[in-house]
């Protein structure tokens, strides 16, 4: 790799463009992924970084200023047994400071986990957001959540030996807020 000039390693006005699109979809998801696990995690203040101050959220039956919503769905969180966001692709365009985001997800939320029956709910839709840049960060600026199907689970049983594993837990007792591993 030493022998690449630097001439070489010159990035076209084309391949620039490109980067900084790059950059910019790469930070929008990151406000997704962050605002996913601020909720899942129940860390409220993770969670309302991703959204403006005076942003929107429609989030079925609660819509309202986002920074609002946080609070009420933590509370709503905190009456399961578990939850867990997974996040799929995203389709995002920039122009400027504004932003579109599509971002699949499925929210798994469990009942039940001690006694029996274990129920789980699963929400799967998209977040299809409006972002903003303000001072160079972006953030969301209106959220739909928009819902293609659900289900409930029911079941006597439990995957075999789960509680061997460490549990997942909320904010700040769970394993990633802990020493070595923290990556908050």
């Amino acid at each position: 790799m030493n022998d690449v000039t630097e001439e070489a390693a010159q990035l076209t006005p084309v391949e620039l463009g490109r980067l900084r699109d790059l950059l910019e979809r790469d930070a929008i998801r990151r406000v997704v992924e962050g605002y996913v696990r601020g909720m899942d995690r129940c860390e409220e203040a993770r969670a309302r970084a991703a959204y403006w101050e005076d942003g929107h959220d429609n989030h079925g039956p609660f819509d309202g200023n986002a920074q609002e919503f946080v609070p009420w769905g933590l509370a709503a969180a905190k009456e399961s047994s578990g939850h867990q966001h997974v996040l799929g692709q995203s389709v995002i365009e920039v122009a400027g400071d504004h932003a579109s985001a599509e971002t699949y997800f499925v929210y798994y939320q469990e009942q039940g986990r001690i006694p029996l029956p274990n129920v789980v709910h699963v929400l799967a839709g998209r977040y299809v957001d409006t972002l903003e840049r303000r001072g160079g960060e972006w953030k969301i600026a209106d959220r739909v959540v928009a819902i293609d199907w659900s289900t409930v689970w029911r079941s006597d049983e439990r995957f075999p030996m789960v509680d061997d594993f460490v549990r997942g837990d909320w904010f700040p007792d769970d394993q990633i807020y802990q020493k070595p591993h923290s990556a908050a």
